[in-house]
Protein backbone atom coordinates (compact mmCIF):
# COMPACT_ATOMS: atom_id res chain seq x y z
CA UNK A 1 0.00 0.00 0.00
CA UNK A 2 1.58 3.34 -0.97
CA UNK A 3 2.00 6.08 1.80
CA UNK A 4 1.05 9.16 0.83
CA UNK A 5 3.02 12.72 1.92
CA UNK A 6 0.07 15.19 2.64
CA UNK A 7 1.32 18.52 2.63
CA UNK A 8 0.12 21.18 4.93
CA UNK A 9 -2.09 23.99 4.05
CA UNK A 10 -0.44 26.43 6.82
CA UNK A 11 2.63 25.78 4.89
CA UNK A 12 1.77 27.10 1.81
CA UNK A 13 -1.13 29.08 2.19
CA UNK A 14 -1.77 32.44 4.17
CA UNK A 15 -5.11 34.38 3.64
CA UNK A 16 -5.24 37.50 1.20
CA UNK A 17 -4.82 41.00 2.98
CA UNK A 18 -7.48 42.46 1.11
CA UNK A 19 -10.96 40.61 1.60
CA UNK A 20 -12.21 38.65 -1.27
CA UNK A 21 -15.78 39.94 -2.56
CA UNK A 22 -18.38 39.30 -4.89
CA UNK A 23 -16.87 40.68 -8.76
CA UNK A 24 -13.37 40.46 -7.84
CA UNK A 25 -11.07 38.40 -9.65
CA UNK A 26 -8.60 36.35 -8.35
CA UNK A 27 -5.40 35.14 -9.65
CA UNK A 28 -3.81 31.57 -8.61
CA UNK A 29 -0.35 30.65 -9.76
CA UNK A 30 1.03 27.44 -8.47
CA UNK A 31 4.33 25.56 -9.19
CA UNK A 32 4.97 21.89 -7.96
CA UNK A 33 7.37 19.94 -8.10
CA UNK A 34 6.57 17.26 -10.76
CA UNK A 35 5.09 18.08 -14.03
CA UNK A 36 1.38 18.46 -14.71
CA UNK A 37 0.99 17.97 -18.00
CA UNK A 38 -1.65 15.35 -19.40
CA UNK A 39 -4.56 14.03 -17.48
CA UNK A 40 -3.08 15.77 -13.77
CA UNK A 41 -4.29 19.09 -15.97
CA UNK A 42 -6.87 18.44 -17.82
CA UNK A 43 -8.61 17.34 -14.45
CA UNK A 44 -7.19 20.59 -12.81
CA UNK A 45 -8.85 22.55 -15.25
CA UNK A 46 -11.83 20.50 -14.70
CA UNK A 47 -11.36 20.98 -10.15
CA UNK A 48 -11.07 24.97 -10.94
CA UNK A 49 -14.17 25.16 -13.49
CA UNK A 50 -16.64 22.95 -11.39
CA UNK A 51 -15.37 23.05 -7.70
CA UNK A 52 -17.84 23.33 -4.35
CA UNK A 53 -17.96 23.19 -1.18
CA UNK A 54 -21.17 22.33 0.69
CA UNK A 55 -22.74 24.91 3.14
CA UNK A 56 -26.00 24.48 5.10
CA UNK A 57 -26.87 20.95 3.09
CA UNK A 58 -26.27 23.12 -0.24
CA UNK A 59 -23.03 22.81 -2.94
CA UNK A 60 -21.82 26.48 -3.58
CA UNK A 61 -19.85 27.27 -6.59
CA UNK A 62 -17.83 30.29 -5.50
CA UNK A 63 -16.00 30.97 -8.42
CA UNK A 64 -16.16 31.47 -11.97
CA UNK A 65 -13.19 30.22 -14.44
CA UNK A 66 -11.96 32.60 -16.34
CA UNK A 67 -8.56 31.32 -17.52
CA UNK A 68 -6.41 28.13 -16.84
CA UNK A 69 -2.54 27.63 -18.05
CA UNK A 70 -1.19 24.71 -17.06
CA UNK A 71 2.80 24.28 -18.66
CA UNK A 72 4.76 21.50 -16.91
CA UNK A 73 4.74 22.01 -13.66
CA UNK A 74 3.56 25.70 -13.63
CA UNK A 75 -0.31 26.54 -13.52
CA UNK A 76 -1.98 29.74 -13.75
CA UNK A 77 -5.55 30.86 -12.85
CA UNK A 78 -7.98 33.41 -12.83
CA UNK A 79 -11.27 33.20 -11.51
CA UNK A 80 -13.82 35.91 -10.69
CA UNK A 81 -15.77 35.62 -7.32
CA UNK A 82 -19.19 35.00 -7.72
CA UNK A 83 -20.87 33.74 -4.60
CA UNK A 84 -18.71 34.69 -1.59
CA UNK A 85 -19.97 33.77 2.02
CA UNK A 86 -18.57 35.98 4.61
CA UNK A 87 -18.21 32.96 7.00
CA UNK A 88 -15.93 30.39 4.78
CA UNK A 89 -12.63 30.80 3.58
CA UNK A 90 -13.33 29.34 0.11
CA UNK A 91 -9.86 30.04 -0.96
CA UNK A 92 -8.72 27.96 1.90
CA UNK A 93 -10.98 25.39 1.20
CA UNK A 94 -10.06 25.23 -2.71
CA UNK A 95 -6.61 25.10 -2.16
CA UNK A 96 -6.85 22.57 0.43
CA UNK A 97 -8.69 20.05 -1.64
CA UNK A 98 -5.82 20.87 -4.41
CA UNK A 99 -3.49 19.97 -2.34
CA UNK A 100 -5.16 16.26 -1.44
CA UNK A 101 -5.80 15.66 -5.09
CA UNK A 102 -1.77 16.89 -6.02
CA UNK A 103 -0.57 14.99 -3.35
CA UNK A 104 -2.58 11.57 -3.83
CA UNK A 105 -0.58 11.66 -7.31
CA UNK A 106 2.88 12.67 -5.20
CA UNK A 107 3.20 15.78 -6.18
CA UNK A 108 3.61 18.51 -4.01
CA UNK A 109 3.01 22.75 -4.67
CA UNK A 110 6.61 24.45 -3.70
CA UNK A 111 5.10 27.65 -4.55
CA UNK A 112 1.63 29.54 -4.50
CA UNK A 113 0.60 32.78 -5.32
CA UNK A 114 -2.53 34.70 -4.91
CA UNK A 115 -3.22 38.34 -6.16
CA UNK A 116 -6.16 40.29 -6.61
CA UNK A 117 -6.42 41.28 -10.21
CA UNK A 118 -7.47 45.40 -10.75
CA UNK A 119 -10.13 46.07 -13.23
Amino acid sequence: MAEFIWDSIENIYSPLEEQLQNGMTLEIIMICNESLEGLNATILNDLFRTWTYGYNGRYINPFKLLEFKSFENYIKAQVKIKNKNKEVDELRLFIQDLLHFLNSDDIHITNLGLKIMQE
